[in-house]
């Protein structure tokens, strides 16, 4: 009960801090495709890293390795092999505060660079996630549509009800792909 209640008042600290962004009107014609520098926040649930293969497959053919930044979590040297020339940040249980909120330390490193496009891999709703998407400025904020994403995305994708992890991933994988 009482991490619930926690999470509740890190949503509404996080609204608060961000009520002055605005999102403007984009087209999101080619936002996939045209983006250049890249960062993706990995699943901190070990089951769905390894399903999310086939988007880094594709994050792999679209964009140069050098381009893309990683947000993992402590299970990622198969990642690293993967994409040994990408820049990796490491998101560990000391980086968020109590209320689930990203330390200023770990947005800062996130910060550091500009980004095009920011994506969150995580299917469950997880605030230290889709805060550092927020936080990273970019201009095409991508995650699943759950209650409270909208704060901070502004492109969302309706997996569906009942749909495998990795059936998400694919579809996540072939509606980028139209972009």
């Amino acid at each position: 009960m009482l991490t619930g209640v926690r999470r509740s008042i890190g949503l509404r600290l996080s609204r608060f801090r961000f009520r002055h962004s605005q999102n403007p009107v984009l087209s999101f014609t080619r936002a996939f495709s045209e983006a250049h520098e890249v960062l993706v926040v990995m699943p901190l649930d070990r089951s769905q890293l390894l399903n999310s293969v086939l988007m880094i497959e594709l994050l792999k053919k679209s964009f140069k390795e050098e381009n893309l930044t990683f947000v993992t979590g402590e299970n990622d040297q198969e990642l690293r092999r993967m994409m040994p020339r990408s820049q990796f940040i490491n998101l560990f249980d000391s980086d968020i505060t109590p209320l689930f909120l990203p330390r200023p330390v770990l947005l800062q490193k996130v910060q550091r660079k500009s980004y095009d496009l920011s994506l969150d891999l995580n299917l469950d709703f997880l605030l230290p996630s889709a805060y550092i998407c927020k936080a990273s400025n970019a201009r095409v904020r991508i995650g699943i549509a759950r209650e409270g994403a909208d704060v901070f995305f502004n492109f969302q994708m309706r997996p569906g009800t009942g749909v495998a992890v990795r059936d998400a991933y694919d579809r996540l994988a072939a509606c980028l792909q139209q972009f």
